[in-house]
């Protein structure tokens, strides 16, 4: 069973016309797997026409919108564009350089209240420079297995329960996983991890009791495990637990991940391995090389 290594507790920071809680990056720590970026949006009632991120570049990086509640629309300068709603995913590789944009676009009362993760992963060495990609992932295509008081929604990455493997939508370009993982009150979660990923659990509503750790770990929290096995085999892994500890519903990302390929430069919205690659991103996106997008009505 893994331990606890550390809990990061997310901080708030603006983010085009709201604010967020932002868990990653940390001082403590850069990268979880190959997550780079965790912001914990909402739930806030949206103003539609005012609120959200305007254009903006990336590069380097994968961008991953995952909605608990609202109506979200994605367009980028490759062309792209996406709607979707409560427990569907806007997944967007920028490679070389991409200008994209994300708001709210309900069509009801429930859609008026934005609730969400953004996640950013960082690419591999060898696709740094990859042309850009985008995956719309609605609720429908994301699998739920339920057990034992939880249910699991296998975003990206493989899920093993009881000899079965589930695996997520999401198609990933390293060894990734993404759960959203909703427990019951006094129920326990386990999961097994190849022992050779990183992992961590951000508490996105509820209270909840993490491993070997005493304290009671609460909304905003990333909880990141240490690796206690060091053999990498493929068929080698490791187990995670954690329980509901409070009287309401928990609320948890899991997140992780083969390490990182280093080393990571974080440059606002780029995130590369050389200060070449930054200035050349940077270059690419004040030139217009980017493309752009105009707002939209």
């Amino acid at each position: 069973m893994r331990n606890i290594e550390t809990i990061i507790q997310a901080h708030v920071a603006p983010v085009g016309t709201f604010t967020v809680r932002r868990a990653l990056p940390d001082q403590s720590r850069k990268s979880v797997g190959p997550w780079v970026f965790l912001d914990h949006f909402g739930p806030f009632r949206v103003k539609p026409g005012e609120d959200g991120v305007g254009p903006h570049p990336h590069a380097g990086i994968e961008t991953v919108t995952y909605l608990l509640s609202g109506r979200n629309e994605h367009l980028d300068s490759a062309g792209h564009r996406g709607i979707v709603g409560p427990g569907g995913a806007q997944w967007m590789t920028s490679g070389r350089g991409i200008v994209h944009a994300e708001f709210p676009r309900p069509e009801n009362e429930a859609e008026m209240t934005q609730h969400g993760i953004q996640l950013w992963t960082t690419l591999p060495r060898a696709l740094k420079l990859m042309p850009p990609r985008y995956q719309r992932i609605d609720r429908d295509e994301i699998p739920e297995i339920e057990s034992g008081g939880a249910t699991v929604r296998v975003v990206a990455g493989d899920f093993e329960q009881n000899g079965t493997t589930t695996k997520g939508p999401g198609d990933v370009l390293m060894p990734t996983l993404l759960w959203h993982v909703g427990l019951n009150a006094g129920a326990v979660f386990s999961a097994k991890i190849p022992a050779g990923f990183e992992v961590a659990a951000y508490v996105i509503d509820g209270v909840g009791q993490f491993s070997n750790n005493a304290q009671r770990v609460t909304t905003g929290s990333l909880v990141v495990y240490g690796n206690s096995n060091t053999n990498t085999n493929a068929n080698a892994y490791d187990d995670i637990v954690f329980s509901n500890s409070g009287s309401t519903k928990l609320d948890v990302m899991i997140l992780g991940g083969a390490p990182a390929e280093g080393p990571l430069l974080f440059h606002g919205p780029f995130v590369m391995n050389t200060v070449e690659q930054i200035r050349a991103a940077e270059k690419a996106y004040h030139s217009g090389a980017m493309g752009s997008l105009p707002e939209p009505a």
